[in-house]
């Protein structure tokens, strides 16, 4: 008896210990993380990006500045005027005048009457000392200063014919009653000067040729030559600087001739 259940317990004892050891086994399968093995993705290569096109600088439109119809028509000693041009629409304003009768182009001649008128209501009296002049008249002009003077003189207060802004039929010399003061810089000081100075911009009208300016327009100041390039535009240009030239203000290029 005492041999069977010897026998008996060995044999539970072997079973536990087979028991024991298959848990333990499982266990430590059951604990140990397996090792997660990335499979390496295939590596797109970028399509290449395509720069953008620079976007060009747009050429400024100048043909405004060479159109005869404009207001805006240039004349000066880089811009000739067509061989021989003469507006189309000139006439002579109700104004008083000095010398000779003056017409001008239809838009600056209504302007200046209804500038004459204002600047009477402020008790001022303007004069115009001149207006359109045809290319054969600036011929004569140019020519007499040149007999006087020289060339170097005559460029400085006179155009050559073809170049003369008088010939736009858009500018004017404008004086007082004391002819005295008649294409003198002096005229800045009469109260004709400083009227035309703070108000001809309202109504259409610039100081053309500024003081200090000379190297800019080609011409040396003159007070009295006053240009029309329309309300808006003459306004513009005024509020962007009191001695503004216009080659200044539209960027166009001024200066002495070209060389030959």
């Amino acid at each position: 008896m005492t041999k069977k259940l010897v026998m008996i317990a060995g044999i539970l004892c072997a079973i536990l210990v087979i028991l024991t050891g298959t848990i333990l086994i499982k266990n430590d399968f059951l604990h140990k993380v397996p090792e997660v093995v990335e499979t390496p993705q295939p590596t797109e290569t970028p399509e290449p990006t395509e720069e953008p096109e620079p976007t060009p600088t747009p050429t400024p439109d100048l043909s405004r500045f060479y159109d005869t119809d404009s207001l805006l028509v240039c004349a000066n000693k880089k811009h000739k005027l067509p061989d021989g041009y003469v507006p189309a629409d000139l006439t002579t304003p109700d104004v008083q005048m000095r010398y000779e009768t003056w017409q001008l182009r239809q838009p600056a001649a209504e302007a200046m009457e209804e500038m004459f008128a204002a600047a009477k209501e402020d008790n001022i009296f303007l004069v115009v000392g001149s207006g359109y002049r045809s290319e054969a008249f600036q011929k004569t002009l140019y020519d007499g200063y040149v007999a006087q003077s020289g060339v170097e003189y005559a460029d400085s207060i006179s155009s050559r014919p073809g170049y003369s802004d008088h010939q736009t039929g858009l500018a004017t010399d404008l004086c007082g009653q004391d002819a005295s003061y008649d294409l003198s810089t002096s005229f800045e000081t009469t109260p004709e000067g400083q009227w035309l100075f703070e108000h001809a911009h309202e109504y259409g009208f610039i100081l053309r040729y500024p003081n200090g300016k000379e190297e800019i327009t080609g011409y040396s100041y003159e007070p009295w030559h006053y240009r029309f390039i329309g309300k808006e535009e003459a306004a513009a240009l005024y509020d962007a600087g009191e001695n503004m030239s216009f080659e200044e203000y539209y960027n166009i290029e001024g200066g002495d001739y070209a060389e030959d």
